[in-house]
């Protein structure tokens, strides 16, 4: 018996591609700003028994250079007196 197919992925896997596509043609076209924010919950988390799920999506204008370089997660040094 094969596998049943995961629907629900295949279809936000299909989704999200449309969407990268809308984004990079409204933004060539100058139709979409360069930054853009969608956030939501997903009020359940499976690794957390009280927790939530928080989905972000952002866009954001950078070099080309630091296109796919990870974002700092903060000042490494800190001042202490």
């Amino acid at each position: 018996m094969a596998d049943k197919p995961n629907f629900r992925m295949e279809r936000i896997e299909r989704l999200l591609q449309e969407l990268r596509y809308e984004v990079e043609r409204g933004m060539m076209e100058r139709e979409v700003d360069e930054t853009l924010t969608f956030r939501f919950v997903v009020p359940i988390s499976q690794t957390f028994r009280e927790g939530v799920v928080c989905c972000e999506f952002h866009t954001r204008p950078t070099p080309r250079y630091m296109a796919f370089m990870p974002e700092p997660e903060g000042p490494r040094l800190k001042v202490v007196k």
